[in-house]
């Protein structure tokens, strides 16, 4: 989660320690352009959190045309925040995925095994249309599901944990692989090019501070 400075409307700051550097096939201009971005996100959500503050202290109603949009973008720009850094903070190269780790049992048990799971995972990143490919922990039913998410939030289910996500907005590869078509060649080979860049120790930890969570929904 974005590091925060508490004051009066809650201001974000960019984490700098997630930008990932060195990868392979991923080349650090795009990973530049990607990060301005995420920046902007941050940017947006401290904006509105600010705008929503001033209304409350001005005493006026949220539920009109002038400021009704403030809030319902909100959501939109909280997720292109956070699912971002959930990206960029498992990227780094050259980390492979252990046989022995738990993560690798999990997938086994809910998935048939990683190679499915993986498979299923890359089918999902070539739909039609812009968003994310999310591996999350449903902790009332203890299990991983993959999901696709719709720009930043339709398809985003409440209450599960993102263990892995995968950006497939255009700009995340089309810098380096061209074509934005789902089923083009760019995509793919940036899908091929994200499975070499994953920190598959971060996301072990993620998955085992997920197995801790409870839910009573």
């Amino acid at each position: 989660m974005s590091q925060i400075r508490q004051n009066r409307y809650a201001a974000y700051q960019v984490r700098q320690d997630l930008k990932p550097k060195g990868l392979v096939g991923l080349s650090g201009k795009l990973i530049d352009e990607h990060w301005k971005l995420y920046e902007g996100y941050v940017t947006n959500v401290n904006l509105l959190n600010k705008l929503i503050w001033d209304v409350a202290e001005a005493k006026e109603e949220l539920n009109n045309a002038a400021h009704s949009e403030i809030q319902r973008r909100l959501g939109f720009e909280y997720n292109g925040m956070v699912l971002h850094e959930y990206y960029f903070g498992a990227m780094r190269k050259g980390v492979e995925l252990s046989p022995s780790s738990p993560l690798v049992s999990k997938l086994k048990e809910d998935f048939g095994g990683v190679d499915r799971w993986k498979k299923q995972f890359m089918e999902i990143g070539k739909f039609r249309g812009v968003g994310w490919v999310v591996l999350s922990y449903d902790p009332l039913a203890g299990r991983l599901q993959n999901f696709w998410i719709t720009d930043h939030e339709s398809g985003n289910v409440a209450g599960f944990i993102p263990v892995l996500v995968m950006d497939v907005w255009e700009h995340a590869y089309v810098l380096d692989y061209g074509s934005s078509s789902a089923a083009g060649a760019g995509r793919a080979a940036y899908l091929e090019a994200y499975f070499k860049n994953i920190d598959w120790d971060v996301v072990s930890v993620r998955l085992g501070t997920a197995l801790t969570q409870n839910t009573t929904r």
